[in-house]
């Protein structure tokens, strides 16, 4: 047998001492590996946690996103409920006002006949107030014609002048008032008894009754002591508020049919 070369016999050696010589090494790469494994740990920990908060977040506001969704369907619900609750209103109202303009045309002749009868009440009566009374007539008309008041309006409102003409039989009282006197329109007092007739005074002091004689409204100016001073008593009674008592004053009732 061969011996061997003496770099052999030396080779286990050399081997256990290159050993010897990188084991620090590898010592020192396995400490690192541990340091780097534990931030690791702690990194992965708090990415965990953050995702789990991501997830609590992300689920309490899909909880918060659910209720504001349900409570908006709700008040959709509501909305359309309302929305066609108005719209049957709507139709409602619609027929009624259909309805009511065929009443309307219907009353046209009605309101027509009605103001008419009333202007010639007003034209035949007292002469008391009548630019004023028919005016009144004539603005309901023309409301009506214009399109500003239906005739079931003009017809209330014409009852409510001809309940005033009512009220003013009944009413008695002192008023200025515009007479004609000797021919020319003058501002002067006068007592009004109803509807039948009125006692005037001027402002110069002179005294007259306005009465139906013959059919027609006549001024009369009154000349006799005695009956001047009894209208002079019945205006300064009036004046005075004096409203009850006992006044004897000039005739201004109408004559009875026949009598004349």
């Amino acid at each position: 047998m061969r011996p061997c070369p003496p770099l052999l016999r030396r080779a286990p050696w050399v081997a256990a001492l290159a050993v010897l010589l990188t084991a620090p090494a590898h010592a020192r790469d396995g400490a690192g590996l541990a340091a780097s494994l534990v931030e690791l740990r702690s990194e992965v920990e708090r990415l965990t946690d953050a995702l789990e908060d991501a997830r609590r977040d992300r689920r309490s506001a899909g909880q918060g996103f659910a209720a504001r969704k349900a409570q908006l369907e709700a008040e959709l619900q509501r909305e359309q409920l309302r929305v066609r609750q108005l719209r049957e209103a709507r139709d409602r109202k619609r027929a009624e006002i259909e309805a009511a303009r065929a009443d309307d045309a219907a009353l046209l002749p009605v309101v027509k006949a009605g103001a008419a009868a009333l202007r010639a009440h007003i034209a035949d009566g007292l002469p008391f107030r009548r630019d004023q009374r028919a005016a009144a007539v004539d603005q309901i008309e023309e409301k009506v014609a214009e399109g500003l008041l239906t005739p079931r309006g003009a017809l209330s409102r014409l009852w409510a002048l001809v309940e005033d003409e009512l009220r003013m039989t009944r009413d008695t009282g002192l008023y200025r008032e515009t007479l004609d006197i000797d021919g020319a329109p003058m501002m002067v007092d006068v007592v009004r008894f109803g509807a039948v007739g009125l006692y005037l005074r001027t402002g110069d002091g002179r005294v007259g009754t306005v009465a139906r004689l013959a059919g027609e409204w006549r001024t009369t100016l009154l000349d006799d002591p005695e009956s001047k001073a009894r209208v002079d008593g019945l205006f300064d009674g009036f004046k005075k508020q004096i409203r009850v008592g006992f006044y004897t004053l000039p005739n201004i009732l109408p004559a009875p049919e026949g009598s004349r």
